[in-house]
């Protein structure tokens, strides 16, 4: 139960399974490190609880009529944890750090868009685009940093430096490997519930229920399994609740192209058994739901036709790679194993930590692979089926997706950019590099001692996390 003193009423304790290797957000790539700084810092612009693009430090935006520049007026009353006021040079110091390729940002490429920013005056900016860009506010999502404190920093003493932000939170005491702790930002306007975040790493997800259940923390994700075992102990519902989200991405099997053992016909036979049939719906039993685009948004209504395919004549072995430390992942690759020797195909489980993993997509050591995407809420799909994508790990070089891939991220209009996707879904159902498969269904479990909010968030993509809107949750009154 939270602790009643005055000084202590207001801790919120959440768990998680991993300690983030970074606290400058300029670094933080896990889903634990981006959640951390997603309550430390803003940003410009951020994904809802209903996964729509909203303004967070923005008050008001207009577009010139060539859709080529871009004006931004920030919120007023934005402070640092030092007090100072967050203005327009704030937002211009970011991005040239960002676009610095001294300072390795990893997602530098997401910033191409982007030719030039100024500061009109402290609370107005001015972008130029290189042309067109249909989702130009999604990677407007990075965090913001105050301007005087980065101006004098060198790359190196700046990947050891976690600078202030504007958010709700700072960091305020590591305890590493076991904990750390966020404190209120007292400049935070908008004042907020609780004093204190603090965090505690579980290295077994299997303590998660139990530690709900004595109390010791107040939300922690709960395993699927484990979500199961919940619906049949009334003990456990007694003490905390089970709130299912989604995460906007999928799991998906990738052809590697370059290996002339996996032709179109073989890809077919694997579309069949995975889309075409009940298979995915009896492997998850209920733990997902199946994804039969790889353009997200249009999943629900492209509903799968099974191809002609032709008998394979002999065997075809096949090594299938995936990441050791999935269960899920693994289970399936065991499972369709098994499935696709009617088919005479054996396939070769190969089941690697995940940096070898990374490493083995990235160097095309594979014949099939299982892995998962963490998405942007876009239909851009770039990065993954562009022929120099940067997660292309097929191997796939088609003109004319291309073509479509940069036509979509130029249409402005959403009705327009809709049917672009359409047609790119229709030639990746030509070609299947890959083949989505499913999105899990994702739980927290929450004390029994914390009103959830109406509008929690129910679908994350790469930039949010569960509790984004943290000030929203409240405590129940204590007895």
């Amino acid at each position: 139960m939270f602790l009643t003193g005055a000084a202590e009423k207001k801790i919120l304790r959440i768990a998680c399974f991993d300690f983030p290797s970074s606290f400058n957000p300029v670094y933080a790539t896990s889903e634990t490190a981006q959640a951390v700084m997603n309550k430390i810092y803003q940003s410009l612009f951020y994904f809802d609880h209903q996964g729509e693009i909203r303004p967070e430090l923005v008050a008001a935006f207009s577009l010139d009529e060539e859709r080529l520049e871009i004006s931004l007026t920030l919120k007023k009353g934005a402070r640092f944890a030092d007090g100072s006021v967050l203005n327009s040079r704030d937002i211009v110091a970011t991005v040239a750090l960002l676009k610095n390729p001294l300072f390795e940002y990893p997602y530098l490429t997401d910033l191409d868009f982007l030719q030039k920013i100024e500061a009109i005056d402290p609370q107005n900016l001015r972008l130029k685009l290189k042309g067109r860009f249909a989702s130009w506010k999604n990677y407007l999502t990075f965090k913001i940093l105050n301007a005087a404190e980065i101006q004098s920093l060198d790359p190196e003493k700046f990947r050891r430096h976690v600078p202030m932000g504007s958010g709700p939170f700072r960091l305020a005491r590591l305890d590493e490997p076991g904990g750390f702790e966020l404190w209120a930002n007292p400049f935070w306007a908008q004042g907020g519930l609780f004093a204190k975040v603090r965090y505690s790493i579980l290295r077994d997800s299997r303590q998660a229920p139990l530690k709900l259940l004595n109390d010791e923390i107040d939300a922690v994700e709960i395993q699927s399994d484990d979500a199961k075992t919940f619906l049949h102990l009334p003990k456990w519902q007694k003490h905390f609740r089970l709130l299912k989200y989604m995460k906007f991405g999928f799991t998906y099997l990738v052809f590697n192209l370059r290996n002339s053992k996996i032709n179109r016909n073989v890809q077919r036979i694997f579309y069949n058994r995975l889309l075409a049939t009940r298979f995915l719906d009896d492997f998850l039993q209920g733990t997902g739901e199946k994804v039969f685009s790889p353009f997200l948004y249009l999943s629900a209504e492209k509903r799968p036709q099974p191809f002609s395919t032709i008998a394979l004549s002999a065997s075809r072995k096949l090594k299938i790679l995936t990441n050791s430390e999935s269960v899920v992942r693994k289970q399936l690759v065991l499972f369709l194993c098994e499935e696709m020797k009617a088919f005479r195909i054996e396939l070769q489980p190969v089941f690697v930590e995940y940096q070898t993993f990374l490493k083995y997509l990235k160097q095309g050591n594979f014949d099939l692979a299982v892995s998962a995407f963490l998405l942007d809420m876009d239909w851009n799909m770039k990065d993954i089926l562009s022929s120099p994508g940067y997660f292309n790990y097929a191997g796939f070089s088609e003109p004319k997706m291309d073509a479509l891939l940069e036509e979509g991220l130029r249409e402005m209009d959403p009705e327009r950019r809709r049917l672009i996707y359409g047609r790119a879904h229709a030639l990746w159902l030509e070609s299947l590099p890959l083949i989505p498969l499913f999105n899990l269904n994702y739980y927290m479990g929450i004390s029994r001692a914390i009103k959830v909010p109406k509008d929690r968030f129910n679908v994350i993509g790469s930039s949010g996390d569960f509790f984004y809107n943290l000030q929203d949750w409240q405590l129940r009154p204590f007895f």
